[in-house]
């Protein structure tokens, strides 16, 4: 209870704080002594709300540096913490100390347009390491309006990026899913900002197609911030999702930027009913969350694009909404929600009837069986539409599934095509699996 009394605290010290640049500059300065990277201090305070889940060595630390700074007593660390506990977590915190990096930084396999221009892919976990260690910078002068505000104590005005939360959170939401488009993120070396001998921001090699930002050089984010931060957010709850990403790094002076970023985003406007039509998820999408949350498949549906073997996930969140869409091929939200709970009595039913294989055994059944495989979700998603068009009673599902050999011995799975002659689930499965269960005969039920 005193915990979440000072994470709540906290987040409120957090909240009146957040716009100072110069007292937040000093707060990631106190952390990164613990090894905790600028990025990761900067997401606390761009989304307060964080501080409810991050781990309470974290949030003492935090508390810490900014106590020391701003002496607040709502958040004075010894009301909270024994003069043991603040030792434990000194003595034994492990930061990230493993992906510290710094400038000079050489970029690999690299095409060179222009003199100054370049283009690359990066992996998402590289700008995820790019970003927290501070070396990407926001260049109010080359980006976005900055938002201005009035410190309470003075007249001084405090600028800051201006953030668009939800804008982050949808794109979070889209990697997770695996639907982030890989438009391309656009870099800028600052003209003159080099600390290097040589006096070039950016070397580059023709042989090893490689480009190095030099020591000191300021690489402003001149398009893509937003993108960032939900790439980094995502990153930190689930690593696997490393996607590829297309990078634009630039060489301009102050007055070339602003007029790249000003053509970048004077384009001829889309309406507004068009961008969301175009934007809008399936339907499928809708029930696919319902199924997630609402049913035995809550904590089983990975965002990933693959289940390890060993996982105790049961089908990734692509496969469940795509099946949705190509069998049921739902267009209205009324439909949508039929669909959606006709499915969590299915799903129950079946889980239910093989508590083993779904709900408590699965990376071993798995090992020897096909019943919790990833790809044997379209096959489970076809019954589905096909008991319901049929008229076939949810209770005759375990009589249905209890007489289909799941086992990888079974020749029927290479006959089809599902398995390859190692025993192995084949590259494109998805369509022989379709086949498999719309050859079920169901007349008998």
């Amino acid at each position: 209870m005193k915990k979440n009394e000072l994470r709540g605290n906290l987040i409120e010290v957090v909240t009146d704080i957040k716009e100072d640049r110069k007292l937040i500059n000093k707060i990631k300065k106190g952390m990164k002594e613990y090894k905790i990277l600028p990025g990761q201090v900067q997401s606390y305070f761009n989304n307060p709300d964080l501080l409810w889940k991050v781990d309470i060595e974290t949030v003492y630390l935090f508390i810490e540096q900014i106590y020391s700074t701003t002496e607040n007593p709502k958040i004075k660390p010894s009301l909270y913490f024994t003069s043991r506990e603040i030792k434990e977590i000194k003595t034994n915190f492990v930061g990230y100390n493993t992906n510290s990096i710094e400038f000079p930084y050489t970029f690999k396999n690299v095409l060179k347009g222009t003199e100054d221009d370049f283009i690359l892919y990066i992996k998402a976990s590289e700008i995820k390491i790019l970003f927290e260690n501070g070396l990407l910078q926001y260049n109010s002068e080359t980006q976005r309006e900055m938002r201005q505000s009035q410190k309470k104590e003075s007249d001084e005005i405090i600028e800051t990026p201006k953030i668009i939360e939800k804008s982050i959170i949808e794109m979070e939401e889209l990697i997770n899913k695996g639907e982030m488009i890989s438009t391309i993120i656009t870099l800028n070396a600052r003209l003159g900002s080099t600390d290097d001998e040589s006096g070039e921001e950016l070397l580059y090699t023709e042989d090893n197609m490689t480009l190095t930002v030099t020591k000191g050089t300021l690489l402003d984010v001149l398009d893509g911030f937003h993108r960032i931060n939900a790439i980094v957010r995502a990153l930190r709850k689930d690593p696997s999702l490393d996607a590829m990403f297309k990078l634009n790094i630039l060489h301009l002076g102050k007055s070339i930027a602003q007029q790249y970023f000003k053509q970048l985003n004077t384009t001829n406007p889309v309406g507004k009913g068009q961008l969301k039509k175009l934007g809008e998820a399936r339907q499928a999408d809708f029930i696919a969350k319902q199924l997630q949350y609402n049913s035995e498949l809550k904590n089983k549906v990975a965002a990933s694009d693959s289940i390890a073997p060993y996982s105790n996930f049961l089908v990734t969140f692509k496969t469940l909404s795509d099946a949705i869409d190509e069998v049921f091929k739902v267009e209205d939200k009324r439909t949508a929600l039929n669909i959606a709970k006709y499915l969590i009595e299915f799903i129950n039913e079946l889980f239910f009837a093989f508590p083993n294989e779904f709900l408590s055994e699965v990376a071993v059944v798995r090992k020897n069986s096909l019943i919790n495989t990833n790809s044997m979700f379209y096959g489970f998603i076809t019954l589905a539409r096909r008991m319901k068009d049929e008229s076939i009673q949810m209770n005759k599902l375990p009589e249905i599934i209890g007489c289909i050999d799941f086992s990888r011995q079974n020749t029927v799975w290479e006959e089809y095509d599902i398995l390859n002659q190692s025993k192995r689930i084949s590259k494109s499965t998805k369509k022989q699996i379709y086949k498999f269960f719309n050859d079920i005969d169901l007349t008998k039920y």
